[in-house]
């Protein structure tokens, strides 16, 4: 007699790491990124160099060019995003156009009226460099707006080696030390020690979650958006010390917070839908994730995400379209691979998951899951010496992961070395003993042996464990029969 087990296909979820603003990132900025940028302050030189060493993946209309200066857009901001441009380029959705200096020569008609005044470049202020870094913007891009735009206070040395704690390199500390400080207008005492204290809280948050000390950098967090509530950056980092405390709740009501401050960023709906699918949301997940790719088509996380939500959903195909999305713009992305070979695994395809997993190997050798489960997908194919090789690799991986023992002892059932596979499942038992598969593979093994009375020991283990299993039901009672007679 041959016995199978039905392959449980796990679905990896992405560790959490607290994303940077969608306009810190490395691609072509996107028109919704643009006006992001805008929103948040940068419209101004130091967004215009941005957009010089970057360029934009958009024809900006005239429209668009208006909003943005109705935001707060400089003119030399508007400039660059012309001469990013090539001319005669037509506004089109997804389409790269051919970039060009924003040193280019720019032919002006005789006619064209003279430029308005620049607007005055804002000075940040100390929470703001904090949320920068706290959002996980690079410390040399935190440098260069520095520079650009100079700084509303002066820099203690307790102020400076919180930067350097938050994050911020050699490069940035120099840059605040030398900084042209400029006061505003109006100088509110108490408005400035409210910055600095809130600068304070979002340091020692940072250096708490990177310990993993995440309910003490929630209160970190908690006391900074207290004290400075119109940062998204500060909210979005509160949020996710509250979802890695278990406060789930309470991280959407933060992502909503951040989202109402900054609704361009694509990435803090990729963040919300992680939280609210940990919450068991997937129809909320998924709007989320449909959110973030309208705002960035081109942002893999959320295509990854929106095809783990689908595939909870049971819904492979729209999981295979979204993973070979992500694919598209980052054939790297392992998890995607990972995930892609179990959803073409369910849809029959073994061959395809084979190749997914084996490609998951290559970019990430050493994880477990995968390994697990290319061996049950060489079992599938009858490959019961394959399948034992990925188990005990996966088992070597992971020593405390009862799935990998359990698998593995199947395959050695397969392969007829009953004492090898009788060691696994009780080592599975040991490790998981309230799951009912393990029991019940033990017992096939033991009976497989003459071990009638060990069988039907385990057998009642894993019908009282899962009653409403018809195998488990059917061989408890076979079993019990037998021992009786």
């Amino acid at each position: 007699m041959r016995f199978r087990i039905a392959p449980t296909f796990l679905i990896v979820t992405m560790a959490l790491v607290f994303a940077p603003p969608t306009w810190a990132q490395q691609k072509p900025f996107t028109q919704k990124q643009v006006l992001s940028m805008v929103r948040d302050g940068f419209g101004d030189e130091s967004g215009a160099k941005l957009i010089d060493q970057r360029g934009i993946d958009f024809a900006p209309s005239e429209d668009f060019l208006q909003t943005l200066k109705a935001a707060g857009a400089s003119e030399a901001f508007l400039k660059a995003l012309r001469a990013a441009v090539a001319p005669g380029s037509s506004p089109a959705r997804n389409v790269a156009p051919t970039f060009r200096s924003a040193h280019a020569d720019l032919k002006v008609s005789a006619t064209t009226a003279a430029p308005e005044p620049e607007s005055p470049k804002k000075p940040l202020n100390q929470v703001q460099v904090f949320a920068l870094l706290v959002g996980q913007v690079p410390s040399h891009r935190v440098t260069m707006l520095v520079e650009e735009r100079g700084i509303d206070f002066k820099p203690t040395d307790d102020y400076l080696q919180e930067v350097r704690l938050a994050g911020g390199e050699d490069e940035l500390i120099s840059a605040l030390k030398n900084a042209k400080i400029t006061r505003p207008a109006t100088v509110d005492p108490a408005a400035q020690a409210r910055q600095a204290e809130a600068g304070r809280h979002a340091a020692r948050g940072t250096q708490l979650f990177q310990a993993k000390r995440y309910a003490d950098a929630e209160v970190e967090y908690r006391a900074a958006v207290g004290l400075y509530p119109g940062s998204a950056d500060l909210h979005a980092a509160h949020a996710v010390a509250l979802q890695r405390e278990g406060s789930l709740d309470e991280a959407i009501v933060e992502y909503r917070t951040a989202i109402r401050l900054n609704p361009g960023d694509a990435n803090l709906h990729v963040l919300l839908g992680e939280v609210v699918a940990e919450k068991g949301d997937s129809v909320g997940a998924i709007a989320e994730e449909r959110e973030a790719l309208h705002l960035d088509p081109g942002n893999d996380t959320a295509h990854y995400d929106l095809g783990v939500s689908f595939q909870r959903n049971g819904d492979l195909d729209s999981a295979i379209g979204e993973y070979r999305a992500t694919l598209r713009l980052d054939p790297k992305y392992e998890e995607a691979h990972l995930n892609l070979g179990a959803a073409l695994s369910g849809k029959g395809d073994i061959d395809g998951a084979i190749q997914e997993y084996r490609e998951a190997l290559r970019l990430s050798p050493n994880n477990a899951l995968t390994h697990s489960n290319l061996g049950v997908a060489l079992g599938q194919k009858g490959n019961w010496e394959g399948d034992a090789a990925e188990q005990r690799e996966a088992s070597r991986l992971n020593p405390r992961d009862g799935t990998a023992h359990l698998l593995l002892g199947v395959a050695l059932l397969e392969m007829r070395d009953l004492d090898g596979a009788i060691a696994e499942q009780r080592e599975a038992v040991r490790l998981n003993p309230n799951d009912s598969r393990a029991h019940f593979f033990l017992g096939v093994g033991l009976e497989m042996k003459g071990d009638r009375h060990g069988a039907l020991q385990e057998y009642r283990a894993a019908f009282e464990l899962d009653p409403k299993n018809p195998d488990f039901r059917q061989a408890y009672g076979r079993v019990l029969q037998e021992v009786n007679r």
